[in-house]
């Protein structure tokens, strides 16, 4: 056999095993590689500029995109003036990874197998509806109207805020 022709058979070889192992290594669908370990979460609110915790530390007020990393449990609670706190738990699932054909176990590992679920949320504040003690619906009403009046007089709230505010106690009240 003529050396060129060892040469080029050995060149042959190694470019189909080079060809073969790029195609093994895309079909593969390793998470970690594609997607990372960490996964953007949007968070809205209405009315928006509601204060954003994510295990208690605050990161921001709404609307605000925040990444997390996608092995960890989070409670994000969403706060506003006049308007009760509201929770949502946001943690990881491993269903649209389940449904791949190609898997790597270290994904599991490195948590790149995991989405974050809700991904995406807008939070639709509810007034803070504290109790007066009176039987009659008419003095309710009013007690909450004169505390979200209160409130935007001491600069609580804005004149937006307020105005929704007020809009939801009286559809509150007219149910």
């Amino acid at each position: 056999m003529r050396p060129t022709t060892y040469r080029l058979m050995r060149f042959k070889a190694t470019l189909y095993t080079l060809v073969l192992g790029c195609i093994a290594l895309t079909l593969s669908g390793c998470a970690f590689i594609t997607k990372g370990s960490t996964q953007s979460v949007v968070i809205r609110s209405t009315p928006e500029g509601a204060a954003v915790k994510v295990n208690g530390i605050e990161i921001g007020h709404t609307p605000l995109k925040v990444k997390l990393v996608l092995k960890d449990l989070y409670r994000v609670d969403v706060v506003k003036a006049g308007f009760a706190d509201q929770a949502v738990l946001v943690m990881p699932t491993s269903e649209a990874y389940e449904k791949r054909i190609f898997r790597w176990g270290l994904d599991y590992d490195l948590g790149a197998a995991l989405d974050l679920i809700p991904g995406e949320f807008n939070i639709e504040l509810k007034p803070a509806l504290g109790e007066y003690g009176l039987d009659d619906k008419y003095e309710q009403l009013v007690g909450q109207i004169t505390r979200a009046d209160a409130m935007l007089a001491s600069g609580e709230l804005d004149s937006t805020t307020h105005r929704y505010l007020v809009s939801q106690i009286i559809s509150f009240y007219q149910q």
